[in-house]
């Protein structure tokens, strides 16, 4: 497929309609503020989805900056455009999500014009799209994950590992081992600090999320799994101080880089996908994870006496709702780990 086009070479038109959408004041003028709600991520994907149109459209029929962004999504070019991001060989999914981009950035963009068949052509497309790989011959049980995790840390004090790499190892042995008890998304694990978003109570810990933090948009909190409380414990006194020193910037985060930093997202997400396919073959992801978390209560407790999208953070609540989903998100945390007691 051609190669996506970046902001700065969209039409000048694009460009105006795209920033105006996403200005926090809608009442100014029409348009505006149309995207202002999006997540930085939400903004990047339909972005990225809509430079991927731009680049398309110019390889076949040339972008005319005398047509507005509206104008130049026919329906006979959706459906070519459709037609060879189907022949290039993209999964469903992706398919799906290229379009999904494609309607969000002109349904902003340009509300007033009939753009709206592009997003029910993606929402059908995602109900109908299927997996381009098998994710059960992928699935490992979630003991072997915690226990990768334990592997990890223990390596740190059995296996004499030469100057930063003991610190890394037991930083990533924990890092696995909290993901594979709570299936937190990796921009959450990412983001942990130090009594911000991990706070000290009694002799607990707790990881607590604002809504704005979290993709659902609700606040989520939950203990911090008992059994990694000494784990904590030790990263916190004896291994983290030993990465924080290689860096001149002091910094809450809870998970640190060889160099002393803050680890983003990306990162956290390589150190799970090399340390899974090293223990396993084949790595495994974070939506992985969660699946892996899903399928195994779904089989231990063919009764649903486990709520699994309380476990996983999935059930949408309102005021009247809060308390009692919160509540039933602690139980639902409770039973999971007693599954993972019991494989």
């Amino acid at each position: 497929m051609p190669a996506c086009w970046p902001i700065s070479k969209w039409p000048s038109g694009d460009q105006t309609a795209w920033i105006r959408a996403a200005e926090s004041d809608p009442l100014a003028r029409e348009g505006q503020g149309a995207s202002s709600h999006w997540r930085a991520t939400t903004r990047r994907f339909v972005q990225i989805g809509y430079g991927n149109w731009l680049g398309w459209l110019d390889a076949r029929h040339c972008v005319s900056p005398d047509e507005t962004a509206a104008q130049r999504a026919t329906v006979e070019r959706v459906r070519e455009y459709l037609t060879e991001l189907t022949e290039a060989g993209l999964a469903d999914y992706t398919r799906a999500g290229r379009l999904q981009a494609l309607g969000d950035a002109l349904r902003t963009m340009c509300p007033e014009c009939p753009t709206a068949f592009i997003g029910k052509l993606a929402g059908r497309m995602f109900a109908e799209a299927r997996p381009l790989r098998d994710l059960n011959g992928r699935l490992r049980p979630a003991n072997e994950i915690l226990e990768l995790g334990y592997q990890l840390m223990h390596s740190a004090d059995t296996d004499h590992l030469p100057g930063v790499r003991r610190p890394i190892a037991f930083r990533d042995g924990l890092l696995i081992a909290l993901w594979a008890c709570r299936m937190l998304r990796v921009a959450n694990l990412s983001q942990m600090t130090i009594d911000g978003h991990l706070k000290r109570t009694g002799d607990r810990h707790r990881l607590e999320f604002t809504a704005a933090e979290m993709k659902q948009r609700r606040p989520w909190g939950c203990s911090w799994p008992e059994r990694l409380e000494h784990a904590l414990a030790e990263y916190v006194a004896d291994y983290r101080p030993l990465l924080a020193a290689r860096s001149n910037t002091a910094s809450k985060a809870l998970w640190l880089s060889q160099f002393g930093t803050p680890m983003p997202p990306a990162s956290v997400a390589q150190i799970i996908k090399l340390r899974t396919t090293a223990a396993f073959g084949q790595s495994i992801s974070s939506h992985l994870m969660r699946h892996i978390a899903a399928t195994g209560l779904a089989e231990a407790y063919t009764n649903s006496s486990i709520d699994i999208a309380a476990v996983l953070g999935h059930t949408a609540i309102d005021t009247a709702e809060k308390h009692y989903i919160l509540g039933r998100g602690v139980a639902a945390v409770r039973g999971y780990n007693a599954f993972l007691d019991t494989i």
